[in-house]
């Protein structure tokens, strides 16, 4: 049974202004240390960044709550697919589906939350 569904898009030129404009400090606020880790990596780190941003926001949407961005990680699966890690119970009994786009242009991202029978 559906739980709740949630869509995000960011821009990611808008992201990365906010980026550039705060620093690490507000990248370690929202993103786990192995986010940060791969996306700081790659060629265009504020496309994928900017994209597990959207993913974060479509969880809590799907969810109907906040919780730390911090304590949320997109993971890939052994398959290659993005996968949401969730610190604590707080999502204990749902299970979370996530799909997620990027160009250079946007970032986005949707979640399909399920109780589990």
């Amino acid at each position: 049974m559906v739980h709740g569904v949630g869509i995000d898009i960011v821009s990611v030129d808008k992201f990365k202004a906010v980026m550039d404009r705060r620093g690490s400090k507000f990248l370690s606020r929202l993103f786990t240390a192995e986010e940060l880790e791969y996306c700081l990596t790659r060629r265009y780190p504020e496309i994928h960044l900017s994209a597990r941003f959207a993913a974060k926001n479509s969880l809590f949407k799907a969810l109907g709550r906040t919780l730390g961005y911090s304590s949320v990680e997109v993971k890939r699966a052994i398959s290659g697919a993005p996968a949401l890690r969730i610190a604590g119970n707080s999502t204990d009994g749902l299970r979370c589906n996530l799909s997620m786009a990027h160009s250079k242009e946007y970032s986005m991202a949707e979640t399909i939350v399920e109780v589990l029978e």
